[in-house]
């Protein structure tokens, strides 16, 4: 099922995922993010990238992407089959859903900061670096059950190659 998403202009997102309302620190209100966050239980345990010793079971995303990405991660462990195996093709690894930044080196909102978007083995895909195949990079089934879902991949970006990375739009 393909989900219709915003394109990637900021009124656009602003539309679609809510204007952030922002404290006098330049962070989105606790108002801002209960009336557009959520956090979903994931099909299999993940590690934050930053922390290999940290297991998590749930993840902070906007709720208009809380279903779309709960049958994305499913969808990860049935083509996979098992947790192990989700784990050994580096899955299991992750840089992370909401956070309210910019896009590196720039000063336009992240999808991250809407919470409509995720990082997958950052090591293995480093920003910038085009995708190449039999280099244990994203797994190319792992990107069609984000496209089959509408989720546009960072390994398709013009300016510069993002493959941890998939965010809600179109």
């Amino acid at each position: 099922m393909t989900q219709i998403w915003p394109v990637e202009s900021r009124a656009a997102l602003d539309a679609f995922y809510g204007r952030h309302e922002l404290t006098t620190h330049g962070t989105p209100t606790a108002a801002w993010e209960h009336a557009h966050l959520t956090v979903i239980v994931l099909p299999y345990p993940m590690v934050l990238s930053w922390q290999p010793h940290s297991e998590v079971t749930r993840l902070q995303c906007h709720r208009l992407v809380a279903d779309s990405l709960g049958r994305v991660l499913a969808g990860i462990l049935t083509h996979y089959g098992s947790v192990e195996s989700v784990r050994s093709a580096r899955m299991t690894l992750t840089g992370g859903t909401y956070n309210y930044r910019p896009i590196a080196g720039s000063v336009q909102l992240s999808l991250h900061a809407y919470g409509a978007a995720i990082d997958l083995d950052p090591a293995q895909n480093p920003l910038g670096k085009p995708w190449a195949a039999d280099t244990g990079m994203m797994p190319q089934e792992v990107v069609a059950l984000f496209a089959a879902e509408g989720w546009k991949w960072g390994g398709t970006f013009h300016n510069r190659k993002d493959c941890m990375h998939f965010q809600a739009t179109a």
